[in-house]
């Protein structure tokens, strides 16, 4: 079995995160009305697992404070005989399959992303999620998740395996909700394909009101507007940041010989107005688009890190002396000039 493998790239982060407990603990927990849900914890740092929604994660918080989006009208439901009829919009993390241009209608290819997952816990303390397997598509995905004993860090290796006997073509896609109002950072091609640097998905032909540009670097201030975006940077990371919470996410990408979904796109952001579940913001990544033989898989691998700033930004000003504080913890890239 031919596995493909995105190596990341390693940063300084000894000394960056937490003074966490030292220790992982896997135990099982009731949380938000459902039951027999997996909690990794390392004594500042707690991620929940829901394998009765798709194996998502739920939570991802340091100090109590969750970075992660949940909508509450949807809090202990399950999906039943809707299954495949409608989306479940849970919140949390999972993994799409992209391009979204080829997903068939009217039933859409993530009204399936909330059938029950099962989990292993591994021998390292991590947790193994296992996805039903979507058998139109011909695939399900494998998630593994681990969390640091010592640091924030969390990281996530999403394995998309081709489980028919005709050979497929998707790219993994990462679809990380997150809470607003909020500020989000991200690298800019500027040699990009794109126009503005970006790739405008919603509303089409419209130019975006919330990103300010400061030579290679975008940055998004919620304004309560529903907007859709990727970008081509190849940049491997991008920073979120509310109140003096600060969350990053980092991943490599290939260069030679792939295409990326989306313009040659390899992350992608959204916003949901305060109309749409009471508003969110959306971080995603996406990995290049692979032809898979039966039994062949591809893989998606983050890093994910949390951690606190002294204040909240209130403009994008404020928004560029916190990542300059994130790179000087080795939070981000040593390499971007802010």
């Amino acid at each position: 079995m031919r596995n493909l493998f995105i190596s990341l790239t390693i940063y300084a982060l000894l000394v960056c995160a937490i003074d966490a407990s030292g220790e992982v603990t896997v135990k099982t927990i009731d949380y938000q009305g459902w039951k027999d849900c997996y909690e990794l914890s390392n004594g500042d740092v707690r991620l929940v697992v829901v394998p009765q929604i798709g194996g998502r994660i739920m939570e991802y918080s340091i100090g109590g404070e969750n970075v992660l989006w949940q909508n509450e009208s949807e809090l202990g439901k399950l999906t039943g005989a809707d299954v495949g009829k409608k989306w479940r919009n849970y919140g949390g993390y999972k993994a799409w399959n992209a391009p979204q241009s080829r997903w068939r209608k009217p039933n859409e290819d993530y009204f399936y992303d909330s059938k029950p997952a099962s989990i292993e816990v591994l021998p390292d303390q991590g947790l193994r999620i296992t996805t039903s397997p979507i058998e139109h598509l011909g695939f399900r995905f494998i998630r593994d998740v681990h969390l640091s004993p010592s640091t924030s860090r969390v990281r996530i290796v999403e394995k998309m395996r081709n489980i028919t006997d005709k050979p497929i073509e998707w790219s993994v896609w990462d679809v990380t909700q997150v809470r607003v109002p909020c500020w989000i950072a991200f690298p800019i091609n500027n040699k990009s394909r794109h126009p503005d640097g970006w790739n405008v998905l919603c509303p089409i032909g419209h130019k975006m009101t919330q990103i300010t540009r400061i030579g290679d670097l975008g940055v998004m201030g919620y304004k309560n507007v529903t907007e859709n975006w990727c970008t081509d940077a190849m940049g491997g990371w991008m920073a979120y940041l509310k109140g003096q919470l600060a969350y990053t996410k980092h991943w490599s990408t290939r260069m030679i010989d792939v295409t990326y979904p989306d313009g040659g796109c390899d992350a992608a952001f959204f916003t949901a107005d305060q109309g749409i579940a009471g508003g969110y913001a959306e971080m995603e990544v996406m990995g290049p688009i692979v032809k898979l033989k039966p039994g062949e898989e591809t893989e998606l691998i983050e890093d994910w890190f949390l951690t606190r700033v002294n204040q909240s930004a209130n403009d994008v000003t404020d928004v560029v002396s916190r990542l300059k504080l994130l790179q000087k913890r080795g939070l981000l890239p040593q390499s971007i000039s802010f």
